[in-house]
């Protein structure tokens, strides 16, 4: 703990945007940087090179299997329950994600975000290329495949291939990039310079006269300590983080919320089923079904939403289609994250997070683009579209058994309950809580990062855009 006493930035989670902070801040070497990890450290290999396939789905649909699983909140209705919940070891989410690296639509990146920060994401940052073709480029030279690969024609529709910040492993495994890969012995020196240290639980924020000055940490072993530094970042996920800001606004002299609204998670619907005569199919359909790649059609300011499938080829010229939907829900002061603003930090924290009507368009929207994608099928193998039958309750209370039944020759369709694709963001905006250094307005010296910073998330998986908003704010803190 000595080693701590003049670290000039703690970042708090070694997640996604906890490490990117660092590495960024580690390479530009400005300052003493720690990270702080409530989890343990259990190794910087991703689930999919360290587990078969089948026991990483199982770790997935059922995480109360997994020893790092936390869910440090409670729910008022059926979202952010199920799936939905942290993973608590160093590398976080970042040792689970499918890769899918998507940059957040132009429709959504609108007047919300403030205008520098999308020229920086989208045309030029720090006298070079984009924030987002900086992730690309990094990515990319540490293995993953360069986007730009073929699309793939269905009938009347056009998918692109989606980019993926995945490779093959020796192992027969796979693995998606993680920051940890700059910790590695062949990474930046710089950045292996930067500590991240497990099994410090951070409780809550000191705030001395409106500045952040460092943090109350619990060990493993139940201490209590005080670890004093200049800047303090939050990236610990959206509400871990929303619960910390509560917790430093109410020590602040600013009006104390205990509550942050604005919290929004992606909506997703699918189906699957199996085309029993796939040598009816087209050869580049076929092909894509040998590759197993993933394709997309980008959505519209309309549709808010995504379309993803992916082919796979099975026994007996057996192809079997995984299509699948990921739109924006609505922002607004109707989901939120709340404290209990009494006693002792941690504050017990309870989540709210509905889906509003405005929410059915896109639910409508989503359910006309899987039905579009069932009938060229169809209409390839020459069998009657049946339309696709979905649930009126939005969340199937099923989706592990129909994510991992026997797919058959009838469309079997599902939905994601809220929380559970764990792209949850929004309640820590820029211009709202935070300034477009990512400074919380009411508390100087204390940052955030991650997919809480986020205005709007459109219909993209948010990691690219977090790993381009926390390499920006690391070389903002390095100033």
């Amino acid at each position: 703990m000595e080693s701590l006493a003049d670290v000039e930035t703690l970042v708090v989670g070694a997640g996604m945007a906890g490490l990117a902070t660092a590495a960024e801040l580690g390479r530009r070497g400005r300052g003493s940087v720690a990270v702080l990890e409530a989890g343990p450290d259990r190794g910087r290999t991703h689930i999919q090179n360290e587990y078969s396939s089948a026991e990483a789905l199982r770790l997935w649909l059922r995480p109360e299997t997994d020893p790092d699983f936390r869910r440090p909140y409670q729910t008022v209705n059926g979202a952010y329950r199920d799936l939905a919940g942290l993973r608590r070891r160093v590398g976080g989410r970042s040792l689970y994600w499918g890769g899918v690296l998507l940059p957040i639509e132009r429709w959504a990146l609108s007047e919300q975000w403030p205008r520098a920060v999308v020229t920086e994401l989208t045309e030029t940052w720090d006298g070079g290329p984009s924030l987002y073709q900086r992730v690309v480029d990094d990515v990319v030279g540490w293995g993953a495949e360069p986007p730009g690969a073929p699309g793939l024609t269905i009938g009347a529709l056009e998918f692109g291939r989606t980019p993926h910040a995945t490779r093959a492993e020796p192992t027969g495994g796979w693995s998606a990039f993680s920051p940890l890969a700059w910790w590695d012995d062949d990474g930046d020196p710089r950045v292996r310079r930067v500590p991240i240290i497990a099994g410090h639980d951070v409780l809550g924020i000191r705030v001395e006269h409106g500045r952040a000055t460092g943090v109350v940490v619990r060990t493993e072993d139940g201490e209590l300590s005080d670890l004093r530094a200049n800047q303090v970042v939050l990236a610990a996920g959206t509400i871990v983080n929303s619960r910390l800001a509560i917790q430093a606004l109410a020590a602040s002299d600013a009006p104390t919320p205990l509550e942050l609204p604005g919290l929004v998670d992606k909506i997703s619907q699918g189906f699957t089923v199996a085309l029993p005569d796939g040598e009816r199919l087209p050869d580049a359909v076929r092909a894509a079904a040998r590759e197993g790649h993933v394709h997309h059609r980008t959505g519209t300011a309309s549709t808010r939403s995504n379309h993803f499938v992916r082919f796979t080829e099975g026994t007996n010229g057996t192809v079997t289609v995984d299509s699948w939907t990921m739109g924006e829900q609505h922002r607004g002061p109707h989901s939120q994250v709340r404290c209990d603003g009494h006693g002792e930090w941690p504050w017990p924290t309870t989540v709210h997070a509905p889906l509003e009507a405005a929410d059915n368009a896109v639910l409508a929207a989503q359910q006309d683009l899987l039905g579009e994608l069932w009938a060229e099928l169809a209409g390839l193998l020459g069998v009657p579209a049946v339309p696709l039958q979905f649930s009126p309750r939005h969340g199937s209370p099923d989706l592990a058994h129909r994510l991992t039944a026997v797919r058959g020759t009838t469309p079997l369709t599902y939905s994601f309950p809220l929380g559970s694709e764990q792209h949850e963001g929004g309640t820590l905006a820029f211009g709202e809580v935070l300034d477009e250094e990512h400074q919380f307005t009411a508390v100087t010296g204390l940052y955030a990062c991650g997919p809480s910073v986020m205005p709007r998330t459109g219909a993209a998986n948010p990691s690219m855009t977090t790993l381009a908003l926390s390499k920006r704010l690391g070389a903002i803190l390095a100033r």
